[in-house]
């Protein structure tokens, strides 16, 4: 891990921190292992094609290898990081048609989500202020192009989207796509123009929701979740990685 390991550990720390407000149990140590090597792998900290060396991450994360072990085992489960008997464990290249999946998954989960949401958004609209809060965040992050942060505020958003579903089905499959979602965004997410468009971008699907707009809301996710993909088609997005 050459470029800013520390500073991964740290985001990494921030993320686990945020993922897990509200719930009762505290992560594990593998949990807390696996949150960090996200963070690096969305930071660029740790690139596609890498070989994840277990005696550094060990240094670097400041954890023994029995716990660091189980980490890489969850993310090879989840598909982030991949095993062989020659190379060992390394990141896989992050190439289109594995994004395109993603983003199919997210779409079909959120909106599955957004109809009984936006029920009970409309029979409690404080949690609305949740949602407020979060855009504020994502907002001010932006604004110093804070990119690890602003990804977190986005998952954050659309995490509480899941939850005010109450479908515990659909919260569980988000949550297992939530790290391939924050790797995605952390490596498409990187101008000032994408920062400007964060907020408008989140206000309105807020206000749908606020004004019980299914339909509209249901045509208009897939527009907000393939909006990077559609520029990146134009602009000849090429495959991340070896």
């Amino acid at each position: 891990m050459k470029a800013g390991p520390a500073a991964a550990v740290e985001q990494g720390a921030a993320a686990t921190r945020m993922r897990l407000l509200g719930l009762q149990r505290a992560p594990s140590l593998a949990e807390q292992g696996a949150e960090a090597i996200v963070a690096g792998i969305a930071s660029g900290a740790l690139l596609p094609g890498q070989r994840l060396v277990e005696s550094e991450l060990a240094g670097t994360l400041r954890m023994s290898r029995v716990p660091l072990r189980e980490a890489l085992k969850i993310l090879e489960t989840q598909g982030i990081v991949e095993s062989t008997p020659h190379r060992g464990t390394y990141i896989p290249a992050l190439d289109d048609t594995r994004i395109d999946q993603v983003c199919a998954a997210r779409i079909a989960l959120e909106r599955l989500a957004i109809p009984d949401a936006v029920k009970n958004y409309r029979r409690a609209p404080e949690r609305l202020l949740q949602l407020d809060q979060i855009i504020a965040t994502m907002e001010r992050a932006a604004e110093q192009l804070a990119w690890m942060e602003v990804g977190q505020a986005d998952l954050s958003f659309h995490r509480e989207i899941c939850r005010a579903s109450e479908n515990s089905v659909v919260l569980t499959l988000w949550e297992t796509l939530a790290r391939h979602v924050l790797i995605v965004f952390g490596q498409e997410m990187r101008g000032e123009g994408d920062a400007k468009i964060l907020g408008p971008h989140h206000r309105r699907l807020r206000d749908l929701i606020a004004a019980g707009e299914t339909q509209v809301l249901l045509k208009e996710i897939e527009g907000h979740i393939l909006r990077l993909r559609k520029r990146g088609a134009a602009n000849g997005r090429r495959r991340i990685g070896g």
